[in-house]
């Protein structure tokens, strides 16, 4: 019954906008997160936020109980490591919150499909149920069950004033053949198809990464959802990248896939943040 709630197929959203919730937990802000929707977890895609401070957890927006996990055994790709004690709500417009990594002692709901929950009705304590072992930080996602989609929850919480700063460097091209180059070394480079990666920061993702040719954007990712392809999770760019593509290894994530021809070029890089902060490099490259 458990993997018949929680296992859910991703597709592609059409649209966010027409929805707003809450934030689950209070006094939300830059230093609020552990980690960002579509961070790096063990090399797989994360579908959720987790939260910095353990602290009171509140329903997002009305709804009503779905489910109430108690057992730690999940090993789905959607849901990586276990939630632990988790609560599911769902609500208007196909959405549904998930509310993981919860003391069990503390939960105020009973599992009863017809109980409406207020928004910012307490639902439990954050606890140490969850893959997180010995951290007291609630893991938090929303998804779209109609398009199948799991949503990054900034994108419907009311802003905070600030985002962990994003840094643009390191930046790595990396051939078909799987040979490394660092651009700061090399400024030559055969013709042909290459992805661009970049440092990645162990606790923010970008919102949006792009990269040009000579002015023109040629890739741009957005984690403003997260896809399934094959039974793998991805991110949508110019096609569907999976979590091997966007972090080839612990250290680096992906900026978007460019082909190169001959000639002399303008290599463009880019990524911003929710609030719209972009950070930009260019470097003249020669393309043989």
């Amino acid at each position: 019954m458990k993997k018949a709630l929680v296992f859910i197929s991703i597709i592609l959203i059409t649209s966010l906008t027409a929805f707003c919730f809450d934030w689950p937990q209070n006094e939300v802000s830059k230093k609020s997160f552990n980690s960002y929707f579509g961070q790096n977890r063990g090399g797989i895609l994360s579908t959720s936020v987790i939260f910095s401070e353990p602290e009171e957890v509140m329903a997002a927006e009305d709804g009503y109980i779905t489910a109430i996990l108690t057992d730690d055994s999940d090993d789905t790709d959607f849901f990586p490591s276990t939630l632990g004690t988790a609560v599911i709500l769902a609500h208007n417009d196909d959405l549904i919150s998930v509310y993981g990594n919860l003391d069990a002692e503390t939960l105020t709901l009973k599992n009863n499909n017809e109980h409406k929950i207020d928004a910012g009705a307490i639902i439990a304590s954050s606890g140490n149920s969850g893959f997180q072992d010995n951290h007291g930080n609630l893991e938090f996602m929303i998804i779209d069950v109609k398009n199948k989609s799991a949503i990054n929850p900034i994108v419907l919480m009311p802003r905070a004033e600030e985002e962990i700063p994003l840094s643009l460097s390191g930046i790595m091209i990396v051939s078909k053949n799987n040979d490394y180059y660092d651009i700061n070394t090399y400024k030559t480079y055969t013709s042909g198809l290459y992805k661009v990666y970049f440092k990645r920061n162990p606790v923010a993702a970008p919102y949006k990464t792009s990269v040009s040719i000579n002015g023109i954007v040629v890739d741009q990712l957005s984690y403003d959802m997260i896809t399934q392809e094959n039974n793998k999770l991805c991110i949508i760019g110019k096609k569907k990248y999976t979590d091997a593509d966007i972090f080839p290894n612990e250290n680096l994530q992906l900026l978007g896939e460019v082909m190169f021809t001959p000639g002399r070029a303008t290599l463009g890089l880019s990524i911003s943040d929710m609030l719209g902060n972009v950070k930009q490099l260019n470097y003249n490259i020669l393309i043989k």
